[in-house]
């Protein structure tokens, strides 16, 4: 039941708006191998300053300077900055499903302080 239960949840999901054009945008994305370098060099830079903050210290001036660069650089372009703020926009819709499983089953949430 609650495989089937998750199977709808996936349709749901994939039906949405926001999805197909997530979808729409990271196959234009992908088929720049400039713009997919990028990006990639943008999430390895995302998640050291990430890994920074929840080891609870200061991010490394090059970690920071690199993904400011980098930043700087995807925004400027019109479908990397319409991707990445697509990503943003499904990754706030699975935590949403995750916020509520997790409230649903009685489980604690504490994050770190920042």
């Amino acid at each position: 039941m609650l495989e089937e239960a998750i199977a709808q949840l996936v349709d749901a999901l994939k039906a949405t708006d926001e999805y197909q054009r997530y979808q729409e945008l990271r196959a234009i994305v992908q088929a720049d191998e400039a713009s997919l370098a990028l990006l990639r060099r943008f999430q390895s830079a995302q998640t050291a300053l990430q890994l920074a903050a929840l080891a609870g210290k200061e991010p490394s001036e090059e970690d920071t300077a690199a993904f400011e660069g980098l930043s700087s650089l995807l925004y400027a372009n019109p479908d990397t900055a319409d991707y990445l703020l697509s990503q943003m926009r499904m990754q706030q819709m699975v935590a949403q499903v995750m916020q509520k499983l997790t409230t649903a089953a009685g489980l604690e949430q504490t994050l770190p302080e920042l």
